[in-house]
């Protein structure tokens, strides 16, 4: 169960952030800007530092905050934490505004991959959505490093090893 978890997580995090990237960009008529390069290398740095850091501040330090100080579940705790991951973005990368609502719909995209993918029968865990975050974060920001031609056409394969993946489920379950 939780390495199936982890798996569609996975995929649906990275798809997603990178479909996200796509279409903002496309309707704003301005591509996001990606991060600039910060060390002598970037996928350690972007796979390993920034993703691993952003995930847990914004979507599990953050929301976890609001859901024990206000009261609130997880998925608003989450939309609230999204609006601050797209102001950081802005603020600390000095990114243009498409920049910023692709990270907002990105973080908000990313909390709900944590919540649908984590354990929550007796209580919210946070596993394996908030891994299956990270992982995705980080292999999106990798890409966008080193190798931007590729993230469509691996956004895709990935959206498509998704649905394959959920579709054989369901069909199982339904045996």
């Amino acid at each position: 169960m939780y390495a199936k978890k982890f798996v569609l997580g996975f995929l649906a995090s990275f798809s997603g952030l990178s479909l996200i990237s796509f279409i903002v960009s496309y309707f704003s008529r301005s591509f996001a800007q990606t991060m600039p390069v910060i060390g002598n290398n970037p996928l350690l740095f972007h796979s390993l530092v920034v993703a691993p850091s952003e995930e847990l501040m914004f979507r599990f330090f953050l929301p976890l905050l609001f859901m024990v100080f206000f009261g609130i579940d997880y998925i608003l705790g989450g939309i609230v934490s999204a609006v601050f991951f797209g102001l950081a973005h802005f603020w600390a990368y000095q990114q243009n505004n498409a920049a910023m609502l692709t990270a907002v719909i990105a973080g908000g995209w990313q909390a709900l991959i944590v919540y649908l993918f984590s354990d929550r029968e007796d209580s919210f865990t946070f596993k394996p959505g908030l891994l299956c975050a990270i992982l995705g974060h980080g292999v999106y920001n990798s890409l966008v490093t080193l190798a931007p031609e590729l993230l469509l056409p691996a956004a895709i394969a990935s959206a498509s090893a998704f649905a394959g993946l959920y579709l054989l489920d369901v069909g199982r379950e339904n045996l």
